[in-house]
């Protein structure tokens, strides 16, 4: 094994368990202690890691309470110039007579004002204010399931907007999102739009979150998906370095 893919692994472990032990990482990778401190040392040179005995541990882990849920009209003129950026940059990725997704948030829905010029196009959605504004656009065919509603985001959600979000071959998904961290991945602060989420990741053949940087080094109490699941982040210029480069390692594209 490359010293990258057990630095990449050693990472992962880190960030999941917030220390790790030389003598089990030794064993469950197959290589001398000594490698595997050499790793170590390698890490604390460009990570917040602490090498300590016997092992390292990460110095500073996500202790932020999990972030409130905010209702649509306030997403809306919050981190405003920030997602509009954001926005364009996922909008400029559409092609033509594409089937997109799009999940819910303000970044998501300001998609919309980017895409005259990417018609026809397919918009999936679970959310009632995006499935609005999307329906004003000549050339756009608009789908969201039946359900109950959610008044705080205008989700749909149950098992049956997840199924019938299951019941597309979406080209592309752009998925807004509240929390992002290392540790725990992307994370939501509701369960019940949990499914629908993930039903939108899994039913796409390209996956992006598009978030300004205020959504990194955030908490909620509910796992979404995992940094994994994802071919890219659009961001703000205001990215943490510290994502920039886990992206990369992790082979997840920065646009």
């Amino acid at each position: 094994m490359l010293s990258a893919d057990r630095q990449r692994i050693i990472l992962d472990q880190l960030y999941e368990k917030g220390s790790v032990k030389v003598s089990e990482l030794s064993q469950e990778l197959g290589v001398h202690e000594e490698t595997i401190r050499r790793d170590l040392k390698a890490l604390a040179q460009k990570w917040d890691i602490d090498i300590v005995y016997g092992g390292a541990i990460l110095k500073h882990q996500i202790t932020t309470p999990a972030v409130p849920e905010i209702n649509m009209q306030i997403k809306r003129s919050k981190n405003y110039e920030e997602k509009q950026l954001v926005a364009k940059k996922a909008a400029a990725l559409i092609e033509p007579g594409e089937t997109i997704g799009l999940n819910s948030g303000s970044t998501v829905e300001y998609i919309l004002d980017y895409i005259e010029d990417k018609k026809p196009l397919n918009i999936i959605t679970l959310n009632v204010h995006i499935a609005s504004k999307a329906l004003l656009l000549d050339g756009v065919d608009v789908y969201i399931p039946g359900g109950k509603l959610r008044s705080k985001s205008g989700s749909v959600i149950g098992t049956e907007a997840a199924d019938f979000i299951r019941s597309f071959t979406i080209d592309k998904c752009f998925c807004g999102v509240s929390a992002v961290n290392l540790s725990k991945g992307i994370c939501h602060p509701n369960f019940e739009e949990i499914a629908g989420n993930k039903a939108m990741v899994a039913a796409s053949r390209q996956r992006y979150i598009v978030s300004d940087s205020s959504k990194m080094n955030q908490n909620a109490p509910f796992k979404m998906i995992d940094l994994s699941d994802v071919g890219g982040f659009i961001v703000d210029t205001h990215f943490p370095e510290e994502y920039r480069e886990y992206m990369e390692l992790h082979g997840i594209a920065v646009i």
